[in-house]
């Protein structure tokens, strides 16, 4: 049936461009022994591919051919590789080419790795157009193997990737494949590309559904309004970027896929752009775009460090269109740190600043305006470092501890792992200053031990980590009939106890199978279909004992209660990545979150939702929509955005003194709802205008590099422009410590923000301070995962300094008339997955089976979050089952 595919491309064979330093067998090696079913591989092609930092253009990272060679007699190939991190792959005639994710730390000098060789699987499916179902022709494919870490987009090297193209009739076929789970791209003329993240080899029956390619025409004029032909024409996106060449009469078209886009064009030395953000539908042609042609801009600078101001040379400078895609402007400083980016259209940057040995310095929404020049002052951090050591259950030292250094959420790149050594100590050189996570790991385990950390420029941090004795998790998930999931399917072990972001992931296989070796204690398990998130999670208490193997059987149902939500533009086109967040109707707390695709389309599953009824919003930059109550049984929704506001105006000093530049932060003033959205900019001279913002009651802070700051409160209307005046005094400082208000013990890792203005996490002893606060009132709010938000009103003089003392934080509030639990589903039966820190619950646990409340049964988990909610400190009375035996327990609603 159909095209086939077999492998990677041989068009792409020597694709990836070599390491620019030669590997050393002085640095270290990495031993690779290939097997197959019936033993050792000898003669088998083995490549190796250093992964490189993100690439701001692409946000990928970048990947260089670090070296190759061919197995031995016993199937082994020794390639010399310094510390870092690579892709590993070996082929063999007759057999699928096999990978493996390889990180080669600092302190081993052989880093070892087995691949083995499997017969080819099979992927099978066809390229149909979402709307109408029809065939897809020669729809060009690429797959891309993901990587165990469940990244979320996946990358590979050109040779990595599979390439293969759909028949006459849309239907395709790519053989030879290891098993395993990938990502699958399709392209297709007057098509948008379409990105399946996560597919399982093997498979059959995959639609690839495809949309329609959208355009964007209109003229570019010259300063005089005559047509400006062959001028460069390019549209910026959230993916990636198109550009085109305008004709002899100024005219231009560009087919992009669905979505929003800044426009922008160059002639020589002439550069314009769009007048605001431009927003395409699939088939959609949006005409008459111009674009009028003036005086380009640039942004130039010195790099220096900080506290000496001794100029950094060589240092890498990168600009890209702020929150967009698309080509690099780039700049290397000179001797003296001098720099300088030319030829910029009007509009909003992101700059990005590398120098060896110093933390990247970021800044985004740098903003010039026609024939402005943007005068940047890049002072870079020096780098620190971390030592320590790691032992075990009894405090015995371990040795060959891998050490990775993490940021709160996700990996931290450009930095190298290390392991510990004999005496289980440890250095991790060369680390940006802020705040880390100390991540330790035996081999082969899946579970990380962290510990925050933070690092000072120019100083090294001890921290010391213990790794408790550690058990495997094993077993299936199988649908609610016994079949295996056709989707994929993502395991979670959390342990009871932990902070919510600490946990380990990994997928199913296609077989659906898992195992994870993890430390010994009680972890709540769940298992969830790809699109399935949150609402139909199925969860089981589990202990893991130390020494020991224990199997687990999970269980995943697809939803009853979807809800199809479409997002649409203010110009009617479906809405490309917008953010849709739900809650049950009367509340705002965020429950259900997720970003729309090519059509706009999101959908929710509402089955474990405490309500009939869903309140629905989204935004999508300043636009913004709203739908207070929607019935779930309705089944689909629409979300009418309307358009953002605008905002000018100008910052002048109360003394007098000359403004030439200013950041600009602008806040929508908090109501009490959970999403909460600031954005940045940093503009030249004493003006700034600022197109696309959440119409509102919003705040508006100017800072100025002195420390001088004003900050003025204004309404933001849908559709029109606000003009804004700032005067800026002598800026002052909040400060104060937050400590727990049961035990007085400072809280750390907390956020603390004044009006937008967000402190670095409070540390060890929960400490913090804001500056270059502007004078006036302003409210500061503190947060903290285990702790209630807390909130207080202060007024600042010019120049002064509001120590705030010590700052209790509770526990979280348990909303009024509930018990503060989280409800999850473990085959038929309703389990309690999470209980809200300082809920009153007795005698209650973390996996104990719910059967009813107040006399009623339950049977999901929706319908248990709906006979929770009662009147406020009213009595209740929960049946449940834990270990086989029944009780009954009386609890009170919170207050």
């Amino acid at each position: 049936m159909g095209a086939q595919g077999s492998g990677p491309s041989a068009a792409s064979e020597g694709a990836t461009p070599p390491v620019d330093e030669p590997m050393r067998a002085e640095e270290g090696s990495l031993r690779v022994e290939v097997a197959a079913p019936t033993g050792p591989q000898p003669g088998a092609r083995v490549a190796l591919y250093l992964r490189g930092p993100y690439e701001p253009a692409t946000g990928q990272p970048s990947w260089r051919l670090a070296g190759s060679g061919r197995t031995d007699e016993q199937g082994v190939v020794v390639l010399p590789a310094r510390p870092g991190r690579y892709l590993v792959s070996a082929r063999a005639e007759g057999l699928a080419t096999a990978r493996a994710d390889v990180t080669r730390p600092r302190g081993e000098a052989t880093t070892s790795v087995r691949l083995l060789l499997t017969a080819g699987a099979t992927l099978e499916g066809s390229t149909v157009e979402r709307t109408s179902g029809s065939p897809v022709p020669l729809a060009e494919l690429t797959l891309v193997p993901r990587a165990s870490s469940l990244e979320g987009r996946a990358s590979a090297p050109e040779e990595e990737r599979h390439l293969a193209s759909s028949d006459a009739r849309g239907n395709f076929r790519i053989v030879g494949l290891e098993p395993g789970e990938y990502q699958l791209e399709a392209r297709a003329p007057g098509h948008a590309t379409k990105r399946l993240s996560r597919v399982h080899v093997p498979s059959s029956g995959v639609s690839v559904e495809l949309e329609a390619s959208a355009f964007i025409e209109g003229f570019v004029e010259l300063p005089d309004g005559k047509p400006a032909a062959h001028a460069r024409v390019s549209a910026f996106g959230a993916d990636e970027a198109a550009s085109t060449e305008t004709g002899s009469g100024g005219g231009f078209s560009l087919d992009v896929p669905p979505g929003s886009y800044q426009v922008t064009a160059r002639q020589g030395d002439k550069t314009g752009s769009a007048h605001s953000r431009v927003v395409v539908g699939a088939g959609m042609t949006l005409k008459d775009v111009r674009i009028r042609l003036g005086s380009a801009t640039a942004i130039a600078g010195v790099v220096r460090q900080k506290d000496s101001g001794a100029p950094i040379a060589d240092a890498a400078i990168s600009v890209i269109p702020s929150g967009d895609r698309g080509d690099l402007a780039r700049a290397t400083a000179d001797a003296g740190g001098q720099f300088e980016v030319g030829g910029l259209a009007p509009g909003a940057y992101d700059v990005s600043v590398q120098a060896p040995g110093f933390k990247t310095l970021r800044r985004t929404g740098v903003t010039v305006l026609e024939d402005q020049r943007f005068e940047l002052i890049a002072e870079l951090i020096a780098n620190g470092r971390i030592v320590g050591t790691v032992v075990d259950s009894a405090k015995k030292p371990l040795a060959g501890v891998q050490i990775i250094p993490q940021r709160r959420w996700s990996a931290m790149e450009g930095v190298t792992a290390t392991v510990t050594d004999a005496t289980g100590s440890f250095a991790l050189e060369d680390l940006p200053p802020g705040d880390v996570y100390v991540a330790a790991r035996r081999p082969d385990s899946d579970e990380h031990t962290r510990v925050p950390a933070k690092v000072e420029a120019g100083k090294t941090t001890q921290v010391q980590l213990q790794l408790s004795d550690e058990g495997v998790l094993e077993g299936t998930v199988r649908l609610a009939d016994g079949r295996v999931p056709t989707k994929p399917v993502s395991v979670y072990a959390h342990r009871v106890g932990a902070p919510a972001f600490e946990g380990t992931e990994v997928p199913a296989t296609a077989a659906g199978t898992f195992s994870l070796r993890l430390g010994a204690g009680k972890y709540q398990l769940s298992a969830w279909l790809a699109d399935s998130r949150w609402v139909n999670e199925q969860e089981k208490a589990v202990t893991v004992k130390a020494g020991q193997t224990q199997r687990v059987e999970l269980e995943v149902r697809e939803g009853k209660k979807p809800v199809q939500i479409t997002v649409l533009e203010p110009n009617g086109a479906p809405s490309v990545r917008a953010t849709v967040m739900g809650s049950e109707a009367g509340k705002s707390n965020i429950i259900l979150e997720d970003l729309t695709d090519e059509a706009g389309r999101t959908l929710f599953m509402a089955d474990s939702m405490g309500s009939d009824a869903l309140h629905l919003w989204a935004t999508n930059g300043g636009r913004s929509g709203d739908l207070p109550r929607v019935a779930v049984a309705s089944g689909s929704a629409t979300i009418q955005l309307i358009p953002g506001g605008r905002l000018s105006g100008s910052v002048r000093s109360a003394g007098g003194r000359p403004v030439t530049g200013f950041e600009l932060v602008i806040s929508p003033i908090r109501t009490g709802e959970d999403y909460f959205m600031q954005q940045r900019f940093e503009f030249t001279g004493d003006t700034f205008v600022v197109e696309d913002l959440t119409p509102g009651r919003t705040a508006i802070t100017a800072t100025l590099p002195d420390g001088r700051a004003g900050k003025v409160e204004t309404p933001l209307t849908s559709g029109g422009t606000v003009q804004a005046d700032i005067v800026v005094d002598a800026g002052g400082s909040i400060t104060g410590r937050l400590i727990d208000a049961k035990t007085g013990e400072p809280i750390a890792q907390a956020f603390v923000e004044v009006d937008g203005l967000v402190s670095p996490n409070t540390g060890p002893d929960g400490r913090f301070k804001v500056n270059d606060l502007a004078p006036g009132p302003h409210r500061i709010t503190a947060w903290e995962r285990q702790h209630d938000i807390v909130d207080k009103q202060v007024t600042l003089g010019a120049g002064k300094t509001v120590d705030l003392g010590d700052w209790r934080m509770g526990p979280p509030r348990v909303e009024p008339g509930r018990l503060g639990l989280t409800f999850g589903m473990n085959g038929d039966d309703v389990v309690i997955s999470w209980i809200t820190v300082g809920a009153e619950t007795g005698e209650l646990q973390v996996g104990d089976t719910v059967t009813a409340i107040d006399g009623a049964t339950v049977l999901t988990s929706g319908e248990a979050r709906q006979r929770e909610l009662g009147a406020p400190g009213s009595p209740v009375t929960l049946s449940i089952r834990r270990d086989g035996q029944s009780r009954t327990l009386t609890l009170t609603r919170a207050r």
